[in-house]
């Protein structure tokens, strides 16, 4: 494995471990071990069975980039670099991300002002969260105030509460889905309608990242340069909120 990747790995597991301790399972311990002992392979398949059956932690997907980077898997790097990136909001991973795609000439992780604000959203969604629910609870003790003295429901008041609530269960609910995903097949079909029988767009290689908009069966509406257009969905890794 080559020192620049060691560097910035060594430099995210500094930031990584301080802030994300957590408990660890048995399985996770051995797989902690067997990497540290940098047997890398057998550590990721350990890791690997932890990320399908629970909730992945931050220092294990960083750890599940590493290793795949080391081994040239550079579409498995940047997806778990990304589901890092969304558990942590480190922006060194958006760096190295950055970084990674320009190497290897990949879409979608380009610094736009859409990404930007995304980027922003998904770093302060729970500080959002926890303000939106502050204001739902201020405006119904105003509600309950206003209901004592005047003996009636205020009509205003009561529109803003249940505008606000309306929004709260939104963002709790929808709020964080994540419709990103990566493609993971080299020589994957770009469709101008969801059907094999549809012109080809474009053949795209792995690695790059997409954003579905919609899906109709086997089928995944993306937009593409500009265009709606369909892939197959075994093409692809969606990426998760964690």
């Amino acid at each position: 494995m080559n020192k620049k990747i060691k560097l910035f790995f060594i430099l995210l597991f500094t930031t990584s471990f301080s802030t994300f301790a957590q408990p660890q399972n048995e399985t996770l311990v051995k797989a902690d071990s067997l990497f540290k002992n940098q047997r890398f392979t057998q550590s990721f398949m350990l890791y690997d069975s932890i990320y399908h059956s629970q909730k992945a932690t931050p220092a294990m997907l960083l750890k599940m980039a590493y290793i795949k980077e080391g081994l040239d898997d550079f579409t498995l790097a940047q997806y778990y670099l990304n589901e890092y990136y969304l558990a942590t909001n480190n922006d060194l991973a958006l760096t190295k991300m950055e970084n990674l795609a320009k190497e290897k000439e990949l879409t979608g992780y380009e610094t736009n002002d859409l990404n930007f604000i995304r980027s922003l959203y998904y770093k302060h969604f729970q500080w959002l969260a926890i303000s939106v629910f502050f204001i739902a609870l201020i405006l119904f003790s105003f509600f309950i105030l206003q209901l004592k003295k005047y003996k009636q429901i205020p009509p205003v008041t009561s529109f803003f509460l249940v505008a606000i609530l309306t929004g709260l269960f939104a963002l709790i609910n929808f709020g964080k889905s994540y419709n990103e995903a990566l493609i993971i097949k080299n020589n994957t079909f770009v469709m101008a309608a969801p059907s094999a029988g549809a012109e080809v767009i474009d053949v795209i290689t792995k690695g790059n990242k997409i954003e579905i908009n919609n899906q109709e069966d086997v089928w995944l509406q993306i937009e593409w340069q500009g265009e709606q257009c369909y892939v197959k969905s075994n093409n692809v890794r969606r990426l998760n909120v964690w």
